[in-house]
């Protein structure tokens, strides 16, 4: 009879895994489409900011080719969703820091003058 129990309940849990299966499915599609709709507004920020640069790095000493291109043209923001790896990620990093150690550096902002307490 042990066997014919163990059978039982098997048959009535496999449908339960099964539906546990597809709770944790669905939860890891939601997960991994909120993982690609946030690497999509990086890539955004990203395209904006390169762009600035563009306009802006002429003005202040900059080569445009030092800067690149906003996605470059093998790269679409497509490209990047897919293959937005670690590395890449990293590459992009390091050439974005190695533009800004470039550039001028800005004064500090001016100090508000202290007044002494004046003794009645």
């Amino acid at each position: 009879m042990t066997i014919a129990s163990s059978r039982e309940t098997a048959a009535q849990d496999a449908p339960d895994a099964f539906r546990h299966c597809l709770r944790e499915r669905i939860r890891l599609a939601r997960e991994l489409a909120a993982l690609r709709a946030g690497f999509a507004t990086v890539a955004e920020h990203y395209e904006r900011v390169i762009r600035t640069m563009l306009a802006l790095g002429p003005s202040i000493g900059l080569d445009q080719h030092e800067i690149g291109h906003p996605t470059d043209p093998e790269w679409g923001p497509a490209a990047l969703l897919v293959y937005g790896d670690e590395r890449f990620l990293k590459h992009e990093q390091a050439v974005l820091d190695q533009l800004l150690h470039r550039l001028p550096a800005l004064p500090p902002p001016p100090q508000p003058h202290r007044s002494s307490p004046t003794a009645p």
